[in-house]
């Protein structure tokens, strides 16, 4: 645990002195100054990203600062790996959780990352359907959504998520009250339907 909070202390440090651009004087050299270094090794990478996962799941709701730490983690992995497989699926996670904690924008500008960078991955489809809900939802722009779940549809019609995009296609803009009185609505379509069959 000691362990664990130094690593997470250490990196919060980093962060600090990393984006105030703060460079440190070397005493001996006078006006001679070298740029605050980080390890960018894989290791060290993925040892990061472990030790703020393990805060996470210590937790039973997700801090807007701890869940920044780890979106700033993943997105670091991706940065100095992108070619590495992991780097989509940490990607994905740093939207989760920018969607989490209330960061729609920031959220969608990760998943359209994995979808635009990473066309082939198995999580494209996943990212089009979030951005979708997430227009939809949480920004309330029923154009956007519609664009986002009509993509996953034409590029990926054979994809069980295409039929979930089709189905909240047809529920855009309408309340869950309007939402509501139209499953009403089929459900007693339906057992007209099967009683007429009953009856023939």
């Amino acid at each position: 645990m000691k362990k664990l909070t130094l690593s997470i202390a250490a990196y919060c440090i980093f962060l600090s002195l990393a984006g105030c651009g703060n460079k440190t004087k070397d005493q001996g050299q006078g006006n001679n100054s070298t740029a605050v270094t980080k390890d960018t090794s894989r290791q060290a990478l993925i040892q990061t990203i472990k030790a703020v996962e393990t805060r996470l799941k210590a937790s039973s709701t997700i801090e807007t600062y701890t869940g920044n730490l780890a979106i700033a983690a993943y997105l670091d992995y991706a940065k100095y790996y992108p070619a590495d497989t992991l780097s989509t699926a940490f990607l994905f996670n740093a939207g989760g959780l920018a969607s989490s904690t209330g960061q729609y924008a920031k959220a969608i500008d990760i998943y359209n990352n994995v979808v635009t960078k990473y066309p082939q991955s198995r999580l494209v489809p996943e990212c089009l359907l979030v951005e979708g809900f997430i227009y939809d939802n949480n920004l309330q722009d029923t154009a956007k959504s519609r664009q986002k779940y009509m993509e996953l549809v034409t590029r990926f019609p054979k994809d069980s998520l295409a039929t979930q995009a089709r189905q909240a296609m047809k529920f855009l803009g309408k309340s869950a009250d309007e939402i509501g009185k139209e499953f009403e609505e089929q459900n007693k379509a339906k057992e007209k339907k099967e009683h007429k069959k009953t009856q023939a």
